[in-house]
């Protein structure tokens, strides 16, 4: 059995309390916000034949309303679209995607298909959808693709405006029935827009006396055998000694922007 400096036999159990408080992060609220324009017809790889993608575009707004440019005769490719949206209230974009359903990119062709893909006309995003249609796979003649592209954090800052215009132009040589052909025509048949943002909540600083409360109250959850008013008495004097570190701590904030609590 241990004792105590008199000799008194005791036999304590004590309980550590460890509690972490953030200081400055807090949960994160996050909302998603899409938006889309068209409506999809095909399925992801699908060959289509020219008449049948024209007919299911048919009355669609328009750049989403049947095959743009010819392989052939030309020109190629070119449309221009935007999204209008309204983001909540003191929350920024974290993430954002954007979904194209197109036909007959022609990707497979051997050279890169974009000529130009910009947002707002001013961040460059050529070079992504490029990646996205040659990784994308297949990209034969008459097929219909869904491609995603992730955007990157430097087109957040335009997006945040709630308007998101895209322009996408197309270039030869596209893929024929016979071949490579001079041109490449395609068709936009719908496009969505994926905006995730969040808000970081801030959770308060807990005060110097509340944290000096819960240590004490921790210290104090013991179990005694005997010489209980020892240890209370113990407990007391911890209180002397807690109370001037403390208060030494409050005078070295008195500046700054929480004062403590206990001073």
């Amino acid at each position: 059995m241990p004792l105590d400096d008199d000799g008194t036999n005791m036999n304590c159990k004590l309980i550590c309390v460890i509690a972490v408080f953030p200081l400055a992060a807090g949960t994160a609220w996050s909302t998603t916000i899409t938006v889309s324009l068209g409506t999809q017809h095909f399925t992801d790889g699908q060959i289509v034949g020219t008449g049948t993608y024209n007919t299911a575009a048919a009355g669609q707004p328009a750049p989403f309303n049947g095959l743009i440019g010819s392989d052939i005769f030309g020109p190629n490719f070119s449309a221009l679209w935007q999204f209008d949206y309204a983001l909540p209230a003191s929350q920024t974009i974290t993430a954002a995607t954007l979904v194209l359903g197109m036909y007959d990119v022609d990707a497979s062709a051997g050279t890169m298909p974009a000529v130009g893909f910009a947002l707002n006309s001013s961040v460059d995003l050529t070079a992504a959808i490029d990646g996205t249609f040659t990784h994308h796979g297949a990209g034969k003649n008459a097929e219909y693709d869904v491609y995603t592209l992730s955007l990157p954090s430097s087109a957040f800052t335009t997006l945040q405006t709630g308007h998101a215009a895209f322009g996408l132009g197309l270039e030869g040589p596209g893929l024929g029935v016979l071949g490579l052909t001079p041109f490449n025509g395609a068709g936009l048949d719908f496009s969505t827009l994926n905006i995730v943002t969040s808000t970081a909540v801030a959770v308060p600083e807990p005060s110097l006396a509340w944290l000096t409360g819960l240590a004490i109250f921790a210290i104090g959850m013991v179990r005694i055998r005997s010489g209980g008013f020892r240890v209370i008495s113990r407990l007391w004097l911890l209180t002397k000694v807690v109370r001037p570190i403390t208060t030494l701590f409050c005078n070295s904030r008195k500046s700054g922007i929480r004062p403590c609590q206990v001073c």
